[in-house]
């Protein structure tokens, strides 16, 4: 009797040392894609802070042959494939997160993509671009410069990839 309950024992504290690092191998996939996300995050507002640097962007800066500064024309920007495709990425120069990001596997990137521009006069939607009837926003006077930004980033290990895109539009 003394052995059968040592062995039903036994089975009960394998079962929860399974039970435990099964659910720690889950806590760690779930930081690791988490700090994944907040670096290509991070890679989308160091994008954004360079589109607003720059007083005007002017066309030269944005390339049709596969801009290998990161900067890319309408219709040129990396596709959903080559997005998540990390050759894509090491094989084309790309702009680099300008600031160093502890605990990644490695630095988050971005590209910028041009995609044209919209007279302020024509944007509909009072909302867009902090509009309202509280003032300043939508309609109006000016030039909108939109602008699709691609970013990626991973987490402690090169098994946790995020990539996100966002547009952002730039009042001239």
């Amino acid at each position: 009797m003394a052995l059968l309950m040592l062995f039903v024992l036994t089975l009960i504290g394998v079962s929860s040392i399974n039970t435990t690092t099964l659910e720690e191998k889950m806590s760690g996939n779930t930081r690791n894609r988490h700090l994944a996300f907040q670096s290509a995050e991070s890679a989308i507002r160091d994008a954004e802070k360079f589109i607003e640097a720059a007083i005007l962007i002017p066309a030269t800066q944005f390339a049709d042959d596969g801009g290998t500064n990161g900067l890319y024309t309408l219709g040129n920007g990396p596709s959903s494939a080559d997005a998540v495709n990390p050759d894509w990425w090491t094989a084309n120069s790309k702009t680099a997160y300008s600031k160093t990001k502890q605990g990644v596997y490695s630095q988050p990137q971005y590209v910028i993509e041009h995609l044209g521009s919209v007279k302020q006069s024509e944007v509909t939607d009072v909302n867009i671009f902090g509009g309202g009837s509280g003032g300043g926003g939508g309609g109006g006077q000016g030039t909108i410069e939109t602008f699709r930004i691609t970013a990626r980033g991973t987490g402690a290990t090169d098994n946790a990839v995020v990539v996100i895109q966002t547009h952002y539009g730039k009042r001239i």
